[in-house]
């Protein structure tokens, strides 16, 4: 006759393996919400540093840009209008995050805003929004190394 122990054991080990019985896995409820909100450019990516390309130009060849973004919230953008000056017109000031940490907001005259991504920025359009078309690839400046 088998004990009583046994019978238990062995019952408990069938029904831990019926394929019918869930098994505990991590759920996608609030908390990973939670978790995803946390992680944005910001506070994810290494940010700061300088940014360069060639940007379109309604009236010349290009707009040579370098924007550079400092950890205190600075920034420099220097602009030379490729064909039609010289001189490279600077700007300096502050800038901001948006509230979901992944787009910075320059101050000054024009206020523009750029998307952040890993080791690049991209222009947005005034409201915001990415800019898109056949030229949509030309509103990216590139992280420099060094």
């Amino acid at each position: 006759m088998l004990k009583p122990a046994v019978i238990l054991c062995t019952s408990l080990l069938i029904l831990g393996c019926e394929p019918g019985v869930p098994t505990a896995t991590p759920s996608a409820g609030p908390a990973k919400a939670i978790a995803d909100a946390a992680h944005n450019a910001r506070n994810s990516l290494d940010w700061a540093g300088s940014y360069q390309g060639m940007l379109p130009c309604a009236d010349c060849e290009a707009i040579n840009t370098t924007l550079t973004l400092y950890h205190d919230g600075r920034y420099q953008l220097q602009q030379l209008y490729v064909g039609k000056s010289t001189a490279p017109f600077v700007q300096q000031g502050q800038f901001s995050w948006n509230p979901a940490g992944s787009t910075v907001l320059l101050d000054g005259g024009e206020a523009q805003q750029f998307f952040v991504g890993e080791n690049q920025l991209f222009m947005l359009d005034q409201q915001g929004n990415r800019i898109e078309g056949e030229l949509a690839a030309r509103y990216r400046l590139a992280k420099q190394q060094g």
